[in-house]
């Protein structure tokens, strides 16, 4: 490929050397994020055809490489798979390691996206967790041969030394469904856990927002009635979405102050006290905006803005990345946060979206709306080349 000179080094290149790779297999390590926009259709294509969530678009991991990757622990190793001139498979990598008095105690690859917490060097917690359902992005019709091919890779020294995480793995995605499997039956030291469940609202078969309510539980029924009827006939509150970008700008300002002031208030430092996760969020909502990919509205009352939700649509479903609400407004009782998702669960059957994906957590007001829900999982292969430990970096 006419874009490996500048991104390859002499020991990556030897990989091709030391796996039994198939012929038709071409790979590519890149070392360079621009890489994302270099191949930006070829990965959308496959990102699409795969049906792969929004946190594998390069937007996404362009966007999260800038605000929480690229420091001096962290370096790119993107390999790509080619069968001939097709693209039919992504390993989005990057390198990491920890050390201590100068010594490394860990070197690792993780999925861009995972990892890049502010104490990830020092050996500590090493999934920041800002990004859900992470996958290796494979072409449907080659899931075996590159389940076979990947782990034909980790006999090449550049993976060998390196202990693989992969962090918030969802049950349906290739590495859990095609790779761990094949993982399984080698004498690769593989080790699988449970992190996370994560509910998502099905709206296959379902026509209308009446049909929708009818089918859920008595209790769940009551409380959205009584939350539409907050927003209509009651008028206690109104549900608004940006007209113009300054707008967008003012809105994201506003979520982020609900969030944190919600959370600051039962002890807990939200998730905008990280300023990077302040910079990222701000990023992801622009660049969605751009690409028509963006739901984000807000709720106000008689106090001004007391709900506000943001969500990212992409291959079909809506991501329900961000809220905040004010527990003191006068709308409060009603659950406007609430009357937002009802909003947005209009909007999708519109638009013809049958899925709706709630993210971690099973908090209450989740189980209203649905009794469905995928895991997450973190899968780990360990180093093979135990002399690595206690090497210095050069």
């Amino acid at each position: 490929m006419d874009d490996l000179t500048n991104v390859l080094t002499r020991k990556e290149t030897a990989i091709n050397r030391e796996i039994n790779n198939k012929p038709n297999f071409k790979i590519s390590i890149y070392k360079e994020i621009n890489v994302l926009d270099r191949l930006y259709t070829e990965w959308s294509d496959l990102a699409e055809k795969s049906n792969q969530p929004i946190c594998m678009s390069p937007e996404w991991m362009k966007t999260w490489w800038k605000h929480f990757g690229s420091n001096k622990h962290r370096s790119l190793f993107i390999i790509t798979a080619y069968d001939e001139d097709k693209l039919v498979a992504i390993f989005p990598f990057y390198k990491g390691y920890s050390k201590l008095g100068g010594k490394v105690i860990e070197q690792r690859l993780q999925l861009i996206g995972s990892g890049g917490s502010q104490n990830e060097q020092l050996g500590f917690s090493d999934d920041y967790g800002i990004s859900d359902f992470l996958d290796f992005i494979v072409d449907p019709d080659y899931e075996d041969s590159v389940a076979d091919f990947f782990i034909s890779l980790l006999k090449a020294s550049d993976l060998s030394k390196h202990q693989i995480k992969f962090h918030q793995v969802r049950d349906d995605s290739f590495i859990k469904q095609k790779l761990y499997p094949k993982l399984e039956q080698t004498d690769y030291t593989v080790t699988s856990e449970h992190t996370d469940t994560c509910p998502y609202i099905d709206l296959t078969e379902i026509d209308s927002l009446k049909e929708f309510i009818k089918k859920r539980k008595s209790n769940a029924r009551r409380r959205f009635r009584q939350t539409l009827r907050a927003e209509g006939p009651d008028k206690l509150y109104e549900i608004e979405r940006a007209q113009k970008p300054d707008d967008l700008a003012d809105m994201t300002s506003k979520l982020i102050e609900l969030h944190q002031n919600r959370w600051n208030d039962i002890g807990y430092p939200g998730a905008f006290n990280d300023n990077r996760f302040v910079a990222f969020f701000r990023d992801i909502v622009f660049s969605s905006s751009q690409t028509n990919r963006l739901w984000f509205k807000q709720a106000t009352d008689d106090s001004g803005i007391c709900a506000s939700r943001m969500l990212v649509l992409y291959n079909g479903r809506y991501y329900d990345y961000m809220t905040g609400f004010d527990d003191n407004s006068p709308a409060a009782k009603r659950r406007p946060g609430i009357g937002l998702l009802l909003n947005l669960i209009e909007d999708a059957l519109e638009q013809s979206v049958d899925r709706i994906e709630l993210l971690r957590g099973l908090e209450e007001y989740k189980m209203d709306f649905t009794n469905k829900t995928s895991k997450n999982w973190k899968i780990i292969i360990s180093a093979s080349d135990k002399q690595m430990i206690g090497m210095k970096i050069p």
